[in-house]
């Protein structure tokens, strides 16, 4: 049977299933508590057990003096609830940066010229972060990039990317030489480009392409957590094969009752088809135009809106001055350039 799990001062719950433990439930479920190695050696998940039973389900090195036990203090990676349980640890509201060697297990298309990358870190050092941060990825040859991170943090090891190969990108092209367990240097989590958990507003994203990467993490962040009475989709391309996890967002979409998309391309908006196909710039500039064309069409009242915007330059830019000029308050925006 689920456990609830109350966390004290926050007063923020969460439901550990099976014999998870009282860490990885609490990362299933979207929150930020503060934690370091994950297998009972730093101490750093340390917290005070106020009502309920919990049960040791591993070992660990930590060692509590004898008033932090009378006092109820254990290790969240070490223990599950026997039942309900109130805890004292407090969330994190600030990450602090970390350095991780991590290694490649995955390199795949996703699409033309578009690679999920996936990176995995050792056991002992997972990587914390909100959901819609970015990190610094460095190869041995010394090429560096900043990429937004693809996944959840409910998944603290396994961190994705995607990547958009262009000929004028020498990070892109030296990443898709990688093999297998070849080292890749990450520095991170940066940036505030984050869903604001205490907001209750209908949630709306824009994506031009891979800047579909960190929307995705805010999204499954925020049905993680029920953040946001609704939650709106629109991603837009230059042409439908760069929906490249379409069958993803059906998946949402059949899940989620408070969830709705639209997928837009050329073909299906009233954009200039010159711009198209002329300079990026121009292009994006259409594409931008008619994808915040629509979503006044999808929603008329936009001043309730916590609206993401995230894709390459020039569509962030693009899309906040045509929403800014519709009148929707700057509090409401958030972007992000992708690269």
């Amino acid at each position: 049977m689920a456990a609830q799990v109350q966390l004290q001062p926050s007063a923020r719950c969460f439901q550990l299933d099976g014999n998870d433990s009282v860490l990885e439930a609490a990362l299933h479920a979207g929150l930020s508590l503060n934690y370091g190695c994950s297998n009972g050696k730093c101490g750093l998940c340390r917290a005070r057990l106020i009502a309920g039973e919990v049960s040791k389900i591993r070992p660990h090195d930590f060692v509590f003096t004898e008033a932090e036990k009378n006092l109820g203090h254990f290790l969240l990676c070490s223990y599950t609830a026997v039942g309900d349980i109130v805890v004292e640890a407090a969330e994190d509201a600030m990450i602090p940066k970390q350095q991780i060697s991590t290694r490649l297990k995955k390199l795949s298309p996703l699409a033309d010229e578009i690679l999920l990358l996936q990176l995995q870190t050792p056991r002992s050092q997972r990587l914390r972060f909100l959901a819609g941060q970015s990190v610094r990825l460095r190869l041995d040859s010394g090429f560096a990039a900043r990429y937004p991170i693809a996944s959840c943090p409910c998944d603290d090891r396994n961190i994705q990317f995607h990547v958009r190969l262009t000929q004028d990108d020498e990070f892109a092209q030296q990443l898709a030489t990688l093999e297998t367990n070849d080292v890749v240097q990450l520095t991170g989590p940066i940036g505030r480009f984050i869903l604001d958990d205490s907001s209750q507003s209908p949630l709306l994203f824009l994506a031009f392409e891979t800047g579909f990467a960190p929307i995705k993490s805010l999204i499954e962040h925020a049905m993680q957590l029920e953040i946001g009475n609704s939650i709106h989709l629109q991603w837009c391309a230059v042409n439908t094969s760069r929906h490249y996890m379409r069958n993803l967002v059906r998946s949402w979409a059949d899940a989620f009752d408070n969830f709705s998309s639209t997928l837009l391309a050329p073909d299906g908006l009233e954009t200039d088809q010159r711009s198209i196909g002329g300079s990026p710039e121009l292009a994006c500039a259409s594409i931008a135009g008619a994808c915040v064309e629509h979503a006044v069409e999808q929603h008329t009242d936009l001043s309730d809106y916590d609206i993401h915007v995230a894709g390459p330059a020039p569509f962030p830019k693009l899309t906040l001055d045509r929403l800014r000029r519709l009148g929707v308050d700057k509090r409401q925006l958030k972007s992000l350039n992708t690269p």
